[in-house]
């Protein structure tokens, strides 16, 4: 109604008085109300609406004060600093304070780069305010009007305001939901509003009764229904490539208009030339803050895919590459030793006692192995339970620093013991390619397991010599022999020399050593 009667005279100027008084102010203290009964009501974002009614009711007071006491005196149009200025510049404090509250819910776990996203986006709307809106009026004001310095203080609020406003839109990834929305829209057009009416006022052509006094009580009414408006549930989202590139640039491009707008049709004011080089240096530290978050989260995706997620060791993948370099070092002539370990009586302890107990006995092992070699070799697992030691230098190793490795891999308790079988290889006295490095390390290994298990048959058949036969037939079976009759390696029994040659293909229950991989 309102809108009409001051934009095509609805109910003639009979009633002048009626809506530009009484209705208006009707609907600035009905907003009020409104948004202060939100932060009553309801007790989530309590103290932020709260905030923002009370900017809200400042703004209305003053917009009362102004037609009980100053409307129609001497002191309109201009004149000098009145009560209606105090409430109205009350308002911003609160209104700043009340973003900011609302804000927070969106800045828990937040990256720099969106918060650098949501200020420059914030600086370039208040570039182009500043340098559209600003200067025509400071053009026009004349000594006549000494409150037009005091209103210029309103613009820059709003100007503040919409760039508080534009920057909570971009700290939101841009997904803001309605009641931003409606939030950025009431501070949009109170800015319109203040500067249509202060250059109205610097120029003389102000009058009462048009459709400019619709403006204040639209921004109003948009605040009040925000308050009422269902806040969305605050969600981590991905940030978007467009998001990274675009909004940054659209504000750089902002700021170099109005930087060549300054140079080529009018001097630019003083702050609309901060604000736009604050925009531009804000881009500028985006640039360099993206590349940096980049190029960490390349360090930390290379990082997971060298390392086991496990133990923290490094994986087969690292393994082999930290093998191509160590053989290419062989050729300068530093040697190295590697070492592979497999876990013996690791599946009779998940047998027994679960797979998350094997999981955190595999952790804690490796954290013994990690320790022990660490001033002299880096540790690895290679998947499941076996383990690999590169050592660096093995002539600057202890004796004993193997026998300390097969230590740290081992581990007794009630009901289970667990130990270690190794198979070692120098670089480059034995091999000298990774894969062969590998495969000879692997032979040596599951000779040690056949040896460790010989032994084992031998003693429990000295103890129980009726059982004897039947042990050893057992044991051949589990190993293959009793499939592969000679062709198998008698257990027990080998010359201890290294071995060479090209291994067969070999399968997770097939594994075995040939008798013509040894010779």
């Amino acid at each position: 109604m309102l809108a009409l009667h001051t934009t095509v005279g609805l109910g003639g100027h009979g009633l002048d008085e009626l809506f530009d008084n009484g209705v208006y102010n009707f609907l600035m203290l009905g907003s009020a109300l409104a948004v202060l009964a939100r932060g009553v009501s309801t007790k989530d974002k309590r103290a932020a609406w709260l905030t923002m009614g009370a900017g809200l009711l400042f703004w209305s007071l003053g917009e009362l004060y102004y037609s009980l006491l100053i409307e129609g005196t001497k002191a309109e149009p201009g004149g000098s600093v009145s009560g209606a200025d105090v409430l109205y510049l009350a308002m911003y404090p609160c209104f700043y304070v009340a973003l900011g509250l609302l804000a927070r819910g969106h800045l828990r776990d937040l990256r720099i780069g969106i918060w650098l996203d949501g200020l420059i986006a914030g600086l370039a709307a208040a570039t182009v305010a500043a340098a559209l809106i600003l200067p025509p009026v400071l053009d026009s004001a004349t000594g006549e009007h000494g409150s037009t310095v005091v209103s210029l203080a309103y613009p820059l609020g709003d100007l503040l305001l919409l760039m508080f406003a534009v920057g909570a839109l971009g700290i939101t990834g841009w997904r803001a939901g309605n009641v931003w929305l409606l939030i950025a829209a009431s501070m949009l057009v109170s800015a319109i509003a203040d500067s249509t009416y202060l250059y109205k006022t610097a120029t003389d052509a102000f009058q009462a009764g048009t459709w400019l006094e619709c403006l204040w009580p639209t921004a109003a009414i948009l605040l009040a229904i925000a308050a009422w408006t269902p806040w969305p549930r605050t969600q981590r989202r991905d940030v978007m490539t467009w998001q990274l590139i675009y909004v940054p640039s659209i504000a750089l491009v902002c700021a170099l208009g109005v930087l060549a707008y300054g140079n080529v049709a009018r001097q630019l004011t003083l702050s609309a030339l901060i604000l736009a080089s604050a925009t531009v240096l804000t881009a500028g530290l985006h640039l360099v803050v993206t590349l940096r978050e980049n190029l960490g989260l390349l360090a930390n995706s290379q990082r997971l895919s060298l390392t086991d997620p496990l133990t923290g060791l490094g994986n087969r993948r690292h393994l082999m590459a930290d093998l191509r370099v160590a053989c290419k070092a062989a050729d300068d002539g530093k040697s190295s030793e590697l070492v592979l370990y497999d876990l013996d009586g690791f599946k009779l302890y998940n047998d027994a006692f679960g797979h998350p107990a094997g999981d955190t006995l595999l952790a804690r092992l490796s954290e013994r192995l990690k320790k022990t070699v660490e001033l002299h070799g880096n540790a690895y697992r290679m998947g499941g339970d076996e383990f690999c030691v590169l050592f660096e230098d093995p002539t600057t190793c202890d004796e004993g620093l193997e026998v300390l490795s097969v230590q740290a891999l081992s581990e007794h308790g009630p009901g289970y013991s667990i130990t270690a079988s190794h198979g070692i290889v120098r670089i480059p006295g034995e091999v000298s390619d990774p894969a062969s490095i590998m495969q000879l390390a692997d032979q040596r290994l599951y000779r040690r397991k056949e040896e460790v298990a010989a032994r084992r048959v031998s003693a429990r058949a000295a103890a129980h010599p009726q059982d004897g036969e039947a042990l050893v037939a057992t044991v051949r079976e589990r190993s293959g022999d009793a499939e592969h009759g000679e062709d198998a390696l008698p257990l027990g029994k080998h010359d201890g020399g290294p071995l060479t040659g090209t291994a067969p293909e070999q399968g997770a229950r097939d594994r075995r050593v040939r008798r013509e991989q040894a010779l």
